[in-house]
């Protein structure tokens, strides 16, 4: 799952059971309706499962040392295009060595989710700030909210995904255009870092290719796991970052999807 602007893929050990093809190749594009959410706060797909309490964090070797990524899954809410969507909190940390300090804070992001009674996990938008260390933050441009200068609703993850799918994750004109694509389906995943989490393989994951028209160039990779979300990225922007989930994480409510 999470991070949406800074995390994006990586695959390292993966084995791809179904690979894209022409043929496969599929716009898939769902008419947004408020009232096809009418659970909204259920957000239990199993690649995008947002339990709240739940925390994810990830880490990443850089060129300038380690980038830590702790998204968490609030009970807060906000209505926004008539749907009450889930807050989740993203701040990205940056060092020589890995820390959260509030000192290393380098953005600091409220992403609003909801899910459709189809299965389908939608993305609101987002209040996004850069910083150079907590309470010296300013406002991205990369920020928008659906309903608001023309922008809708994208989906983050299709309730049923295949490969070949290609769908808007973000509808805002001229902020956010960010598109993702399944290239393969059915990928086992082999987290490679010492405080992995958990350590070992995951299996029947998919990954994703994920790229906007706003920024050539700029592609990213994910892998989404059952019952657990994102868990590895390749982010491409010039350089190959790449981030995996670690032990930071909260492994009881991550690793368990409710079930009524």
């Amino acid at each position: 799952m999470l991070p949406h602007r800074r995390l994006k893929l990586l695959a390292t050990g993966a084995t791809l059971l179904l690979l894209i093809s022409p043929a496969l190749a599929r716009t898939v594009s769902i008419p947004f309706s408020a009232s096809d959410f009418s659970d909204p706060l259920t957000i239990d797909n199993s690649y995008f499962t947002l339990i709240a309490g739940t925390t994810f964090t990830y880490k990443a070797e850089t060129k300038d040392g380690c980038e830590v990524d702790v998204a968490t899954v609030t009970s807060d809410t906000r209505v926004i295009d008539g749907v009450t969507t889930r807050i989740v909190h993203d701040q990205a940390f940056e060092g020589e060595e890995c820390t959260t300090d509030p000192s290393a804070l380098i953005e600091d992001t409220l992403d609003y989710y909801a899910q459709d009674h189809s299965g389908n996990v939608w993305y609101f938008g987002e209040d996004s700030f850069n910083c150079e260390g907590a309470g010296h933050c300013t406002r991205s441009d990369g920020s928008w909210l659906a309903g608001e200068d023309d922008a809708v609703p994208g989906i983050i993850m299709l309730a049923h995904p295949r490969s070949g799918d290609t769908y808007l994750q973000e509808q805002a004109p001229d902020v956010a255009l960010d598109q993702a694509t399944v290239t393969a389906v059915g990928v086992n995943v082999t987290l490679t870092r010492e405080d992995a989490f958990p350590p070992g393989s995951f299996s029947d994951c998919i990954k994703t290719k994920e790229f906007t028209d706003l920024e050539k160039g700029s592609i990213e990779y994910k892998t989404y796991c059952p019952d657990v979300g994102l868990v590895t990225v390749n982010e491409h922007h010039g350089a190959i970052v790449r981030f995996e989930l670690t032990a930071g994480t909260d492994a009881l409510k991550v690793r368990t999807v409710p079930r009524s």
